[in-house]
C-alpha cells in the first residue's frame, strides 16, 4: 500500500500500469510532477520523511509554497509567517509560535504541521499513509474530521491504514490489497469487518 502511494507521488518508479486523474491519463515521474498535478502526500514516517525536524513550523509549512513566498528570488520571512499563521489557526496547531522548532512538538502536533504544509497548496488529491499512528485520541478525532471535511469539499482523499476500525469509520470506499494486488473493492453499504476479512481470505486462497 505504501509503495503504491509512493508511486502515485513520483517517489518510486512504476513497473507498469496507468495513473488516471479524473478521466485523463497522467505521467508522474517525480514529486515535482505530482505537485504540478496538485497531488500531496503525507508519509507513514512523518519524522523521517514528512518534516524538517530541526527547523521551525514556519519553514515546514511554507516549504511547498516557497515561490509564492518569494520576491525576485528572495524568500520573504513575513510571507512564510503569514502562511504558517493561517494554517496554525485553521488546523488548531498548538505551538508557542510559528518559530518553534518542530522537533519540540508532540507527535499529534507534528502530524498537523505535515498536513498544514500540504493543505496550504490546496491539493486536489491528498494521500495520507497511517495518518493517526502514534498520536493521542483527541488529535485523531480532529484529523478524522479534517479528512471528512476535505472529502466533502471535493478533495480526493486516499487514506492508508492498518487500523481496520479507522478505515471503516472514515471511508466512502475501501480497496482491499494483498501482496501488491487489489483483492476487491467495497462501497460503504457493504462495509463490515467480516466482509474485509473474507475478501482477504479468499484472495489468499
Amino acid at each position: 500500500r505504501s509503495e503504491l502511494a509512493r508511486i502515485l507521488f513520483g517517489l518510486t518508479p512504476a513497473d507498469g500500469g496507468e495513473i488516471l486523474l479524473g478521466d485523463k491519463i497522467v505521467r508522474i515521474h517525480s514529486p515535482a510532477d505530482a505537485l504540478r498535478r496538485q497531488i500531496a502526500y503525507v508519509p507513514e514516517d512523518r519524522r523521517r520523511f514528512g518534516l524538517l525536524l530541526e527547523t521551525s513550523v514556519r519553514e515546514n509549512i511554507s516549504l511547498p509554497q516557497l515561490r509564492q513566498c518569494a520576491v525576485c528570488g528572495w524568500v520573504l520571512r513575513s510571507r512564510q509567517a503569514e502562511l504558517a499563521l493561517n494554517q496554525t489557526r485553521n488546523l488548531q496547531i498548538k505551538a508557542p509560535s510559528v518559530e518553534t522548532r518542530v522537533a519540540n512538538l508532540s507527535g499529534g502536533t507534528q502530524q498537523k504541521v505535515v498536513l498544514g504544509k500540504w493543505l496550504a497548496m490546496k491539493p486536489k488529491v491528498l494521500i495520507v499513509d497511517e495518518p493517526t499512528r502514534g498520536i493521542d485520541v483527541g488529535t485523531k478525532a480532529e484529523i478524522y474530521r479534517l479528512l471528512r471535511t476535505l472529502a466533502d469539499q471535493g478533495v480526493a482523499v486516499i487514506a492508508i491504514s492498518s487500523d481496520l476500525e479507522e478505515i471503516l469509520g472514515i471511508s466512502d470506499r475501501m480497496i482491499v490489497m494483498r501482496e501488491g494486488a487489489i483483492a476487491g473493492i467495497l462501497n460503504r453499504p457493504q462495509f463490515s469487518e467480516r466482509a474485509v476479512m473474507d475478501m482477504a481470505f479468499w484472495a489468499a486462497a
